[in-house]
């Protein structure tokens, strides 16, 4: 089943990158070629003063002598000419003979964000050198949760390359960063509060360095009004929606249909109770998700041509498809459905940076952090076509490009005003992750919800099996 989610991750993931990428279709001309197309990697000599001369710091803190005290303070300008200075590459070679420790980040999926803040950390950093070590292989994710329970792994991680639950953050494998990023001035104030990733309770044990959070709009028609339902009266409107050839839209899987139902609540809509440790599977709302997620699915892309079918689709407030004109086609931002409403949230943990607990050289993962949270590495993080965390480089990136309109040399098909920038803003405020208590019993539940969108077992026999898989789970892990 692990293949299953993480397929699905990948096909979620793609989307989120192609439509925050439909914001930077065809840029073109003098200032957005330069500034923007030249990949960090060039080994051209030409540097700029700063990137020759400044060093990247690891502030220690007093009480225990690893996290960062300063804070990022400072203008966080936008330099579109970064990226076309063809700044050198710092090999391992150089960086050993130079004497700096050598760091380990073990990634999947990587993006060129990714790719030049280590370049860039590399140049900046008089004491450490980060490798990047990409891995794809069938089994790396168990394998690297293996490694860390032996004491071993990386320095830094990715979500693409560690399955993360609550059960994993409960075991304590990865550091908590909640007192460094207070202590490095990571405030709600200055950031966007989607930095800090993987929290539980007061602990935090990944950030974010972009942002990429998700919306969806439904067909006023499925719901009845443009009010948004609570979750037994969704699943109702949907189940007895009476166009018969409707899916949730192209390529969409039962899995994500699902997904998409029950992710954001932290007991399954009161299908479990974790207090007493049970749970029930057999009431009608859930057998109902069950059957709109057969319904509504279209894994081949038969409707990649009749979008009028779709029932369902992304959103963004600066996508192709702005909300005035959505309303005007009676369509409803509907988000994602959570216990106390309804949500923009992030469906995806691969681009989360994390510090494993068996790190020697936690003072050069912070230094890394505080480099990928700073003026540079956020600059990185905007030019990517993200969001970045840092409110003010975000800022800055928009008023270029919205220049960038006014004259010319930019072009876009996204609805991209000052007016769809500001809700982004708020959007991305808005915006949660998915709870994490659950992951565990929802992959039980697409497990065996398979063998009923497949036609091996008939509905009420694959309620019975989840019911009983669920409970020994809960009961074990009590």
């Amino acid at each position: 089943m692990k293949r299953t989610r993480h397929w699905n991750l990948r096909r979620q993931t793609a989307a989120v990158l192609l439509l925050v990428s439909a914001l930077f279709v065809a840029a073109c001309g003098g200032e957005a070629a330069e500034g923007k197309e030249p990949p960090l990697e060039s080994t051209a000599t030409e540097q700029t003063a700063a990137a020759s001369t400044e060093e990247s710091k690891t502030p220690v803190s007093p009480e225990d002598g690893t996290v960062p005290t300063e804070g990022t303070s400072g203008r966080f300008q936008y330099n579109e000419k970064l990226s076309a200075l063809g700044l050198p590459v710092v090999s391992e070679e150089q960086a050993l003979a130079d004497g700096k420790t050598v760091l380990t980040l073990q990634a999947s999926l990587v993006n060129p964000w990714l790719r030049d803040s280590i370049a860039g950390f590399n140049r900046q950093s008089a004491d450490y050198f980060v490798r990047l070590e990409e891995t794809y292989e069938d089994g790396a994710e168990d394998r690297l949760a293996a490694e860390i329970v032996a004491g071993r792994g990386p320095d830094i991680l990715t979500g693409s390359v560690l399955e993360i639950s609550e059960s994993i953050l409960e075991k304590e494998m990865l550091v908590d960063l909640a007192q460094g990023l207070d202590a490095m001035g990571i405030t709600d104030e200055e950031y966007f509060p989607g930095v800090r990733a993987l929290t539980m309770g007061d602990k935090v044990y990944g950030i974010r360095s972009y942002l990429t959070p998700l919306g969806r709009w439904m067909r006023e028609s499925v719901l009845g009004s443009r009010e948004l339902p609570d979750i037994e009266t969704l699943v109702e409107k949907l189940y007895t929606y009476p166009d018969q050839d409707a899916v949730w839209h192209t390529n969409a899987r039962s899995v994500a249909i699902l997904e998409y139902l029950l992710c954001g609540s932290e007991d399954l809509w009161g299908m479990i109770d974790w207090e007493k440790g049970t749970c029930d599977f057999s009431g009608e709302m859930f057998a109902r998700m069950l059957e709109i997620a057969r319904r509504y699915a279209d894994p081949e892309g038969i409707t990649s041509e009749t979008e009028e079918k779709w029932i369902v689709y992304y959103y963004n407030p600066v996508s192709n498809t702005p909300r005035k004109q959505l309303e005007s086609e009676e369509k409803v931002i509907i988000n994602f459905p959570f216990d106390d409403g309804y949500y923009p949230a992030y469906t995806s943990l691969s681009e989360v940076l994390m510090m494993n607990a068996n790190s020697e050289h936690q003072e050069g993962v912070w230094a890394f952090f505080a480099y990928v949270l700073g003026e540079e590495g956020q600059y990185y993080a905007a030019g990517s076509s993200y969001l970045a965390v840092n409110r003010e480089m975000s800022k800055n990136c928009m008023e270029y490009y919205l220049r960038g309109l006014e004259e010319g040399w930019f072009k876009t098909t996204a609805e991209f005003t000052p007016e769809t920038i500001e809700e982004l803003y708020a959007f991305t405020d808005q915006a949660r992750p998915l709870p994490l208590r659950t992951k565990e019993v929802l992959d039980i539940i697409y497990e065996e919800a398979q063998t009923f969108w497949s036609g091996d077992k008939p509905l009420e026999e694959v309620c019975d099996v989840i019911q009983k898989r669920v409970q020994i789970y809960i009961s074990e892990n009590m």
